[in-house]
């Protein structure tokens, strides 16, 4: 929905809050749970894992919701099945696929890259098959986690810079 940049700049900022808790979450856990790492160690590495990935995927998905035009495109894709906003819940989901899917990729392709070849210098062979192994189940949580909490983000945003909603 059509909204002021400054409203649309608390939006992303409000949004990308629990995707990158989530996604760094199941991430790293994916990642190091077939590492080998000792279980009296696990949780300490697990949780240093964690933080830096939410660092990192709080940026990745601050550009994604700033410069992509994601919801633009979710608008299009549910368009193209004849639904508008006013189907409400058949809207939301076929809207929140295209966005989550954006969000997901960019931030497996590049988190994925950082942790598995720079951090721990696998080579670039394993590269594609982590991406595979994690992509799905992050696209999963991104998406449990994105659909309900994006429009109450949205309705706070929109509250916060006093730029009411699009009638419908």
């Amino acid at each position: 929905m059509p909204m002021q940049p400054k409203t649309k700049l608390v939006n992303v900022l409000l949004t990308n809050i629990p995707i990158a808790v989530c996604l760094s979450a199941v991430a790293s856990w994916i990642g190091l749970s077939g590492a080998g790492i000792p279980q009296e160690a696990f949780m300490g590495v697990y949780v240093r894992s964690v933080l830096l990935n939410i660092a990192m995927s709080y940026v990745i998905s601050f550009v994604v919701g700033m410069f992509v035009p994601a919801p633009k495109w979710g608008m299009a894709f549910a368009g193209a099945f004849g639904v508008t906003p006013r189907d409400g819940l058949k809207f939301g989901l076929l809207m929140t696929t295209v966005i989550n899917t954006v969000y997901v990729i960019a931030n497996s392709f590049i988190l994925t890259y950082v942790n598995a070849i720079v951090i721990n210098g696998a080579p670039m062979a394993a590269y594609v098959p982590a991406v595979l192994g994690s992509i799905l189940p992050c696209w999963i949580v991104g998406f449990v986690v994105s659909f309900p909490w994006a429009p109450r983000a949205e309705k706070i945003a929109r509250k916060l810079c006093n730029d009411p909603a699009p009638q419908m």
